[in-house]
């Protein structure tokens, strides 16, 4: 008991601190008269666009995981964390790492000493303020998948509208721009910054490669490449983005046909993962001493490990054989 009070009270202190250091910089980056000044100088050099304002991409994209120097430096050193700054930016949100890890450990905190008022063992307090700090992660997956889907939408639009344009005798580069301007969100802003970088002397495929970075979805990865080889070797481009537009379309009715089928099984598979941890979280509500006796028993806790891990590897094999891949 007085190891877990401590863990607590550490827990406790590096939360404040996480909080403490986003407050800090979200107040720093947006209230600042340092950032005010930088913000009307951004808002001058863009002042030529015609939808200067919210949905303005940002010209400077810091790749830092946090406001504050020793805490970019310690966070630096955790394993994997480059992955998750890469998903907070996939998935369009503005979350750093650090305020990402703020917001875990509170709900963990507050969450357990919301449930230390039931009458449940404190294993099971323990197991439930762990599955209420990874809501912020299952928040930040299906953000992300949305705006992947939504991005994946909109590629045959896009490639057709760069089609139109070439034909109509504009550059790539004024493609490009026009793109941003008629375009709706999230497309034009990811585009917006890949007119950024080449107004700026980047690469147009440095440019793009960048774009496949931001965005990693096979389809736009594809016609990045096609653009590219098309550049080096010459050709019609505006042919080949209305034949990549078309096989796009094709590829998406293809998935949504998949999809539509493979509806059965998803919905048995969530039904089968799902069913016993909401029947293990009515009983610990309704009637706690029906598994404390279970949880009390060496052999009831060995026996709740093996039946997590088969239900952990049913749920992969499940998934596994609906998410088919077109």
């Amino acid at each position: 008991m007085d190891l877990l009070y401590y863990g607590c009270i550490l827990l406790l202190f590096i939360a404040i601190a996480l909080a403490s250091e986003a407050l800090w910089g979200w107040w720093f980056s947006k209230l600042s008269t340092k950032a005010k000044r930088l913000n009307k100088r951004l808002l001058q050099v863009t002042s030529n666009n015609a939808d200067t304002g919210r949905d303005t991409a940002d010209l400077l994209k810091s790749r830092r995981l946090a406001k504050s120097d020793r805490v970019d430096l310690l966070l630096q050193r955790l394993p994997g964390v480059y992955r998750l700054h890469a998903y907070l930016m996939q998935a369009g949100l503005s979350w750093s790492v650090s305020q990402f890890l703020a917001m875990g450990m509170i709900i963990a905190l507050v969450s357990f000493l919301c449930l230390e008022l039931l009458p449940i063992s404190l294993v099971m307090v323990m197991v439930l303020s762990i599955i209420a700090s990874l809501s912020p992660w299952v928040y930040v997956i299906h953000k992300r998948a949305r705006r992947l889907l939504l991005l994946e939408q909109q590629l045959p639009e896009m490639a057709d509208f760069i089609s139109r344009s070439l034909r109509a005798g504009h550059a790539f580069s004024v493609s490009l721009q026009m793109l941003v301007e008629e375009l709706p969100q999230p497309i034009a802003s990811e585009f917006r910054i890949v007119s950024d970088e080449i107004s700026f002397g980047l690469p147009l495929s440095e440019a793009l490669q960048r774009l496949c970075i931001r965005v990693p979805l096979p389809d736009l990865h594809y016609m990045v490449v096609a653009i590219l080889i098309q550049r080096e070797t010459g050709g019609n481009l505006a042919e080949l983005m209305t034949k990549v537009s078309q096989l796009v379309r094709q590829r998406l009715k293809l998935q949504g046909d998949v999809r539509v089928l493979s509806a059965e099984g998803r919905l048995s598979a969530w039904i089968l993962c799902l069913l016993s941890p909401i029947v293990a979280g009515v009983f610990c509500l309704t009637n706690p001493d029906y598994l404390q006796q279970f949880i009390d028993d060496p052999a009831g806790v060995t026996l709740l490990w093996v039946v997590g891990g088969m239900l952990i590897l049913g749920i992969w094999v499940m998934r596994l054989i609906v998410r088919i891949r077109v």
